[in-house]
């Protein structure tokens, strides 16, 4: 008798249960489901090489962990043209460099999928000795055109008339050793002045800078900040 109660119990929980679930009965779970395999990784001391030269074709040995089945692609400045996955800890792939001397980023990422997951890495793309001295006479090319621009833009003559009806001239000298655009005040003192790419304009005497907005040839808000003589607004014209 004992047991039959015992019985009718858990019946009654039982029911109870199917009934706040809903009415839905949940099925267990599949005692044969298959888990999901692991992801792979690539912490196993990375690509070798790690570097590649340039329009050339490299073996690439690339050691992982659960490599099995892996689809690999390639991005950025190379080219994959095979690959092998050589075991569950290893991929064989033939890379060539396709880097260009205007490419800033010299790295080539490689992308390993599988049903698991995915995993990433890099290697870098070295260019050619030809094409690193092209690529430096390029350079080198483009700071000359920069400073001769930065240079040019201060002009050869600044005419200044100061709010208390005072005037300067200041001529040019050329640049300083650090590529500021240097000026002569007449006295023997010097001026250095830089024209931004707005229009700014920084006028840099000895205790005193002076700041103002260049439109055209003219500055008409001209201010003076530090010790400077004579102090106050300004306005300027700028020969060129």
């Amino acid at each position: 008798m004992i047991e039959t109660r015992h019985t009718i119990r858990l019946n009654t929980l039982a029911v109870a249960t199917f009934l706040l679930l809903g009415g839905h009965m949940v099925p267990a779970q599949a005692s044969g489901a298959k888990a999901k395999p692991p992801a792979p990784d690539l912490h196993a001391g990375g690509a070798q090489p790690s570097s590649i030269p340039n329009d050339a074709e490299t073996v690439v040995t690339l050691p992982g962990f659960h490599l099995s089945g892996a689809n690999v692609t390639l991005h950025g400045v190379c080219k994959l043209v095979s690959y092998k996955v050589d075991s569950d800890n290893e991929i064989k792939m033939t890379i060539t460099g396709a880097r260009s001397i205007e490419d800033k980023d010299d790295t080539c990422s490689m992308a390993v999928k599988t049903v698991g997951g995915q995993a990433s890495t890099w290697i870098v793309v070295e260019l050619t000795d030809a094409q690193q001295q092209e690529q430096k006479a390029e350079q080198d090319a483009a700071g000359k055109a920069k400073a001769e621009s930065f240079l040019s833009r201060s002009g050869k003559k600044w005419n200044l008339q100061f709010a208390g009806g005072t005037t300067a001239a200041y001529t040019s000298t050329g640049a300083s050793p650090d590529g500021m655009p240097t000026f002569d005040d007449g006295a023997g003192n010097q001026v250095q002045i830089a024209v931004s790419d707005d229009g700014t304009v920084t006028m840099i005497e000895s205790g005193c800078i002076r700041s103002g907005k260049l439109v055209g040839t003219e500055v008409k808000n001209g201010q003076s900040m530090g010790q400077c003589t004579p102090p106050g607004t300004w306005t300027a014209t700028v020969e060129r």
